[in-house]
């Protein structure tokens, strides 16, 4: 899977803020302390599985309001989407119309939660 665009819709310290990783190539994501990294790294594992309940990320935006977005691709199949916090329909089109879960599955390639965690604190 590419990772095309991250889409740090409103989420920890973010509101309206994209990341392209377009260009080929390897892409280093820097800055100073309190810049966002960590921040942008949770948005990652959201994205993919789910903004936690008891997310740390809504300091800025309400819980009802956090959404982080991205442009995703794999083997020709390319997907835009959204994933909002809440406890269902929370995948979405950029147009906020819920996405079956498994939408992402193409892309994960088995990929699980309970595989990626320790990487994704």
């Amino acid at each position: 899977m590419k990772l095309e665009t991250l889409n740090l819709l409103a989420f920890g310290p973010f509101t309206e803020r994209v990341l392209s990783f377009d260009a080929p190539g390897l892409h280093i994501v820097y800055g100073p302390n309190e810049a966002g990294k960590s921040s942008s790294l949770r948005a990652l594992k959201a994205l993919f599985y789910g903004i936690d309940n008891r997310s740390r990320d809504n300091f800025i935006h309400a819980n009802n309001k956090l959404r982080v977005g991205a442009t995703i691709s794999n083997a020709g199949k390319r997907l835009e989407f959204v994933r909002r916090k809440g406890n269902k329909n929370t995948l979405l089109s950029m147009d906020e119309q819920p996405l079956d879960n498994q939408a992402l599955a193409p892309f994960l390639n088995g990929v699980a939660l309970r595989f990626s965690k320790h990487f994704l604190q």
